[in-house]
């Protein structure tokens, strides 16, 4: 018996023409107990994340998960993936963010509101919070990260890039694997894929994904290191209530998590700036996507703990 029901539909952006692609699983309970908000990664889209929500949606939770612009089926041409729009990207990738959250809100009035964000989505996420954290319960960030040395300069360049040639894909697509990878270059099976993920079935689906792995353009990499400079500013969550719940989930060997580092030093300012109810979870050996790895049962069990407590 199906102990939920999937509906898909479009809906036009909150600041453009662009229709987004969302999902919506809807438990069979007699009632539902919260809703949950996915917001994923770069480079990929919402159908990765349907085992997570189909497990979610069995705990009693309404998930929407939804493909930003640039991904996955928002997109009408396969080659206009991986370029945003034009004007204020990074701007228009929260302000959907908020738009699918309020729908949530819309459908159930009445029950607790919780977001997740993985990797790009997690800054995603964090700068929605900084917006509008009052909408929400709690909030889930994974694969996330701490400050990047050098961003201004790399955001002042991709400005530019992104005047003269936003359509075209940067060589930072290039950069962005060789740094990441750059710790796992013994794996016997290495290849551009590996700091993704241990799981090597993980590995090959994202390969095998054709609306997965597309280059970002030079649209998208500004709009990503805008919002990515937002996010981890030393007092990114100054308006953020010191009692708003925060959980960081984490792959030990996560390069965008500096290995674990990144993570903990995150943690560890939220406390030292007086926030009561900051927890993380940091799973040994794992890497990026801590959600797709052979282990994502015990991970969806965890959060699933976590998220009872604030119900």
């Amino acid at each position: 018996m199906q102990s939920s029901q999937i509906s898909s539909y479009f809906s036009p952006s909150s600041t453009s023409e662009t229709k987004l692609f969302h999902t919506l699983f809807t438990p069979n309970a007699a009632s539902t107990k919260a809703t949950l908000l996915i917001i994923h990664g770069m480079q990929e889209h919402s159908g990765r994340y349907t085992e997570i929500a189909a497990y979610f949606a069995d705990q009693g939770f309404a998930v929407l998960t939804s493909d930003h612009l640039g991904h996955g089926k928002s997109v009408k041409d396969k080659k206009d993936i991986g370029f945003f729009q034009l004007d204020r990207p990074d701007e228009k990738l929260v302000s959907d963010a908020e738009a699918v959250g309020d729908y949530l809100h819309q459908q159930y009035p009445e029950v607790p509101h919780f977001v997740l964000g993985h990797s790009m989505g997690s800054f995603v996420t964090r700068c929605l919070l900084q917006k509008t954290s009052n909408k929400f319960t709690g909030a889930v960030l994974v694969g996330t990260g701490g400050p990047l040395a050098g961003i201004s300069l790399i955001k002042a360049y991709l400005s530019l890039a992104n005047k003269i040639a936003p359509k075209h894909p940067t060589y930072l697509n290039t950069l962005f694997n060789i740094v990441n990878n750059k710790h796992f270059k013994k794996d016997q099976d290495f290849d551009d894929t590996s700091w993704l993920s241990i799981n090597p079935a993980n590995r090959k689906a994202f390969t095998e994904d054709e609306l997965c792995g597309i280059p970002f353009s030079n649209n998208a990499f500004f709009a990503l290191f805008s919002i990515y400079k937002k996010a981890t500013a030393r007092h990114w969550a100054a308006h953020i209530s010191k009692t708003f719940p925060l959980l960081f989930v984490s792959g030990q060997n996560d390069p965008i998590g500096d290995f674990g580092k990144g993570v903990v030093k995150t943690v560890n300012n939220l406390k030292q700036d007086g926030f009561k109810n900051v927890n993380s979870l940091i799973y040994p050996e794992m890497r990026h996507e801590v959600l797709n790895e052979e282990i994502r049962k015990d991970v969806f069990n965890d959060i699933n703990n976590w998220l009872t407590t604030h119900l």
